[in-house]
């Protein structure tokens, strides 16, 4: 609601009613000099103001008013407004609330292949991360693996998370070492976590998925063809699944201002974890990809590992994982 003004006939309106107990329109024009029109319009600010006050015995006058009771007049109106505004957002949160109980299971039930459900293009995947957070009520889990977004991206996620969280909204998110190695990554990463949510650290996610209130999700659709599709995930039978897999992620991670893993050993938690992965066989480009750096620094990483280990093969630093108890 926009503050009030009053110009400065309205001014000079005041003062005359202020005086004289029996004005008319007609006698106001003819001692202000000015017109019937202006008059009026000056007559309906200082009624909009409150300080003028019409009643049935007045006619078309209307009676002048204390400044100080108008203001506390206008000030008990806004608060009044205030009152029934709020009254009104809880009562609709409160049928969305029960709408969201009896539709959504029937929705889940509507959904029973999976195929409909997949989401191609980011801009469509930014529209179903922002209608998923908007129904969150409870909690959001997340992973977030592969290399780290621009700033932009990030600065846009942030926007909707703090949103989330000043609702009451609880929120456990985790996320690879390297975010912590670069300036805008790392600073979202602390804003995110100011803002109330619950950070954690990891040398390996096995996938994305962000988790709403535990009985939807967005996870990847690695069963197509098509280039960083996600797919949306209903009912408690998967959505069970999914939270196992974050608990056990979160139960290895470390809080976002701990040191990492594998300091008896020597190693870093990021070496430890590119150990780990060396030992399943897994190419190159597939552990780069697993731990969001490119193949150029793994192989720089691997390098010095192999060093602190005093081996020169991959076959020799498995060996000396085992038998060490580096992989246990």
């Amino acid at each position: 609601m926009s503050a009030p003004s009053i110009g400065p006939q309205a001014l000079r309106l005041f003062r005359y009613a202020s005086a004289r107990g029996d004005w008319s329109v007609r006698s106001a024009c003819e001692q202000l000099d000015t017109t019937v029109d202006e008059i009026e319009h000056a007559r309906g600010q200082l009624i909009d103001l409150g300080l003028l006050v019409e009643s049935a015995d007045d006619g078309p006058t209307a009676k002048a008013t204390a400044p100080e009771a108008a203001l506390l007049r206008l000030l008990t109106a806004e608060e009044e407004a205030t009152v029934r505004l709020a009254d009104r957002i809880r009562r609709t949160r409160e049928r969305i609330d029960a709408m969201r109980e009896v539709f959504l299971p029937l929705h889940v039930a509507r959904s029973g292949t999976l195929g409909d459900e997949v989401i191609t293009g980011a801009d469509r995947i930014a529209r179903v991360l922002g209608d998923i957070a908007d129904i969150a009520t409870s909690e959001i889990l997340s992973m977030h693996p592969g290399p780290v977004r621009p700033p932009e991206v990030l600065a846009e996620g942030l926007r909707r998370d703090v949103q989330v969280l000043e609702r009451g909204v609880t929120m456990r998110s985790i996320h690879l070492r390297p975010m912590t190695r670069i300036v805008h990554s790392m600073k979202h990463l602390q804003e995110l976590r100011s803002a109330g949510a619950q950070v954690r650290i990891a040398d390996i996610v096995p996938f994305r998925f962000i988790l709403v209130d535990r009985v939807q999700a967005l996870v990847p659709a690695l069963h197509t063809d098509a280039a960083n599709a996600m797919m949306v995930l209903r009912g408690e039978a998967v959505t069970a699944l999914l939270v196992r897999v974050f608990e056990m992620c979160w139960a290895s991670s470390v809080p976002l201002d701990e040191s990492g893993a594998g300091e008896e050993s020597g190693l870093t938690s990021q070496q430890l974890g590119v150990l780990r992965l060396m030992s399943t066989g897994r190419k190159d480009e597939s552990i780069a990809r697993e731990i969001g750096v490119s193949v150029r620094t793994l192989r720089r990483v691997m390098a010095d590992l192999m060093a602190q280990l005093g081996v020169e093969s991959r076959f020799q630093a498995g060996v000396r994982a085992a038998r060490t108890g580096l992989l246990d």
